[in-house]
């Protein structure tokens, strides 16, 4: 029995020894997909009173955060722990040192979201220290990783500049709380600067970059280098030549960086279509049909940007990011989640039954069936929000929080019986 044990353990160390403890990524998952929770909950609450104009601030930075930070930022530090040493062929970061930072950033993340929400100074002071003490964990153990890479590729490019845009959104929270607590501004425009260094550089860089890796798990193509890199090129001119336009009021930096930002992410699409995603033996795919929805998310979200660019409507940037979060980046992780959480179960329990080098084949833990639920409320519930800001209706906005939090319960649901239930061994 010891002998066989051995040999098992060298024929899975192949897949085994570049992943972290299961623990970890889960830890991380389940507790973002909370957050989630916590930010749909806060923005339903704070729905008449949004679309009345009379919402205070620290209510609605409460439902940004808590939908940010605490959930999409945490959910996709465990996809890094995760994919990294596997993409990138490199160790993976130790269990001791992953759950640490969980915790720093935990207790800074309540600490933090507690300030907004009661006003309380010392206590803002307090959690946002430990959100950059987590954040600066993450970037130490991740950074560290990524130093270690022999293959570096187009992947590694998405990687670190997303992780240097984490860090500036660090620095930039900073002067956002200096300037909540004591009422001065450091420079122009410090909100939508940190916005976009967020959610175009850390979310976006790290959401297409991904996606472009883990096309070989839904049976898409891989495109040439070149098409990455030319989506990475345009991506960083965006948000570089925005944040120039917005901090020195010169409209054509703007303006040229939106058109590149659209050229990046028309790119990425075509990128995506090219690869396979309208194949007869690729459509039926319940996590494929997912990533098509999480297109129409990004091309709601170019539409309503473009409109508020060119018709210099302000008001439609918060439907527009709305459809940028939960349109292309949070139905995007339901399409990911699919594929990652059998794929980490798998190897960490099923490696073993395979011989060296060959490809893992997915383990039947995830039912097909289970996919639709949360991919239709999530896409029913965008809709709702979106159309509570075209027509004002507060109980539009409740109905379409209420099913994209119906989504994520029934996702972390089936995300808990993958990992705990009844599985079938691979052949």
């Amino acid at each position: 029995m010891k002998t066989k044990f051995i040999r098992q353990l060298r024929i899975g160390r192949t897949y085994t020894d570049k992943t972290a403890p299961l623990a970890v990524p889960l830890l991380f998952w389940s507790t973002g997909s909370l957050g989630v929770l916590v930010g749909l909950w806060r923005l339903a609450a704070v729905a008449i009173p949004v679309l009345s104009g009379i919402v205070g601030a620290g209510s609605v930075l409460e439902a940004v955060h808590s939908f940010t930070l605490a959930g999409f930022t945490m959910v996709m530090m465990g996809a890094l722990y995760q994919l990294i040493p596997v993409l990138l062929n490199v160790p993976p970061v130790s269990a001791s040192r992953a759950f640490t930072q969980w915790t720093v950033y935990t207790l800074g993340l309540i600490g933090f979201l507690a300030g907004l929400a009661t006003g309380w100074t010392w206590a803002l002071a307090c959690g946002g220290t430990g959100v950059v003490v987590g954040i600066l964990l993450f970037l130490g153990n991740v950074g560290g990783r990524l130093r270690q890479s022999t293959t570096f590729n187009v992947t590694a490019w998405f990687f670190v500049t997303a992780l240097v845009y984490l860090f500036l959104t660090v620095i930039m929270g900073g002067f956002l709380v200096v300037r909540y607590t004591t009422g001065y501004p450091s420079f122009p425009h410090e909100v939508s600067v940190h916005m976009a260094i967020a959610l175009g550089g850390w979310f976006g860089l790290l959401v297409s970059g991904t996606s472009y890796r883990l096309w070989a798990m839904f049976g898409l193509k891989h495109r040439e280098p070149r098409h990455w890199f030319l989506t990475w090129l345009l991506a960083n001119g965006a948000i570089t030549l925005w944040i120039v336009g917005l901090v020195t009021g010169v409209e054509g930096c703007r303006v040229v960086g939106w058109l590149s930002q659209v050229g990046a992410y028309l790119v990425y699409t075509e990128d995506i279509v090219a690869a396979g995603l309208g194949d007869v033996h690729t459509v039926r795919d319940p996590a494929l049909r997912t990533l098509a929805l999480s297109l129409a998310g990004l091309a709601a979200f170019e539409v309503l940007g473009s409109w508020a660019v060119f018709g210099h409507d302000g008001r439609l940037w918060i439907p527009a990011w709305i459809a940028y979060g939960i349109g292309w980046v949070g139905i995007s992780f339901l399409g990911f989640s699919q594929k990652i959480v059998p794929f980490m179960v798998w190897l960490h329990r099923y490696a073993h039954v395979h011989g060296k080098g060959k490809m893992p084949r997915l383990p039947d833990i995830w039912r097909p069936g289970l996919a639709y639920p949360p991919m239709i409320g999530e896409g029913l519930g965008l809709l709702c929000m979106l159309l509570s800001f075209i027509e004002p209706s507060p109980w539009l906005l409740r109905v379409g929080a209420s099913l994209d939090g119906f989504a994520w319960l029934f996702l972390l649901g089936s995300g808990v019986r993958a990992v705990a239930g009844p599985h079938r061994k691979p052949e």
